[in-house]
């Protein structure tokens, strides 16, 4: 299967998975944390990340995303990403957090079966008219199952690439267990591609989702890539029978480089040690699985570069 990147807003940036993609590698595809609407026009820093990471030293490519609530919204800023030449754009209808919800983007647009069709009208129309592809990533509803159900005949009726789908509802954001009795309804009448998101960890599970649903067209992965950023690689090196397992000092290691690049990009890009520890220190938010935990804590305690420096560094001595 393919593996995809899925997008997280303040982690995979652009400089992030440029990184990932030169040292760790085995993603087929890296997501662009979405493109909004901001003050009546697309967000320029969500532009300016999409550019960041597009030229990956990879097979690999960046596929943008955007978020809309009408149709309006959505002409907007795919016309602003095809004026930027990429031959593929994802549909957000499943960001679950408030702010978007509460503006009918995201997961708050899934129980809007006029809007959907509205959009997926969109979507046939520039499907026809431009060399470019449109998929979806959505959840199963805001505050239902039969939310998606609703809309699945709009989306198969669409001329789509694939659905992404992670089978949780927005009002759950990721607390509780996925639906997967809804998650194999919707594998079943679903007539596009299907790729799964939600809460794969490991390559036993990314397995068990290959031989469990062979019509599978792929995985995405988000926050188990943030805690395993090997866990694509892992994957594609892995024979049928057996997982190819990277050392947890090669690991280390690997994780080590990346997060010089992404440090030196922050100490020549932002000022004052504040600035630079709050946007560096998300590099670590997810990785507590995957270092020796003393160090974890005193990184995440450091108040200033020179603790800072000292407590990666102590990675290495544990």
């Amino acid at each position: 299967m393919q593996v995809l990147f899925a997008p997280l807003q303040g982690y995979t940036t652009g400089i992030y998975r440029k990184a990932h993609a030169e040292i760790f590698g085995g993603v087929d595809a890296y997501y662009a944390p979405f493109l909004r609407i901001e003050n009546g026009r697309p967000r320029e820093k969500d532009l300016r990340d999409i550019d960041d990471g597009r030229d990956l030293i990879t097979e690999a490519k960046t596929i943008p995303q955007i978020i809309a609530n009408s149709v309006n919204e959505f002409k907007t800023l795919a016309d602003a990403i095809m004026q930027k030449g990429f031959t593929e754009i994802d549909f957000n209808m499943g960001c679950p957090f408030p702010m978007q919800v509460s503006r009918h983007r995201g997961a708050g647009l899934l129980s809007d079966t006029q809007t959907v069709k509205g959009i997926m009208d969109e979507i046939a129309r520039l499907t026809a008219k431009n060399s470019i592809k449109f998929s979806v990533k959505m959840r199963l509803g805001q505050n239902s199952p039969d939310e998606a159900f609703a809309l699945l005949p709009i989306l198969n009726d669409a001329p789509l690439a694939h659905i992404t789908l992670h089978p949780r509802l927005g009002k759950q954001q990721y607390k509780g267990a996925v639906d997967f009795t809804s998650f194999v309804r919707f594998y079943d009448e679903c007539r596009h591609p299907l790729v799964y998101n939600g809460d794969i960890t490991s390559v036993s599970q990314m397995r068990k989702m290959e031989a469990g649903y062979p019509k599978l067209a792929g995985i995405m992965i988000g926050r188990g890539m943030l805690a395993r950023p090997s866990l694509a690689a892992e994957y594609k090196a892995a024979s049928d029978t057996s997982a190819a397992s990277i050392s947890e000092k090669d690991l280390l290691s690997k994780i080590l480089e990346m997060h010089g690049r992404l440090y030196e990009h922050a100490r020549s890009t932002y000022q004052g040690d504040s600035q630079i520890l709050s946007h560096i220190k998300s590099f670590w938010e997810y990785l507590e699985p995957s270092i020796p935990k003393k160090a974890f804590k005193k990184i995440k305690k450091a108040g200033n570069l020179g603790e800072y420096d000292a407590a990666v560094l102590s990675l290495n001595k544990e």
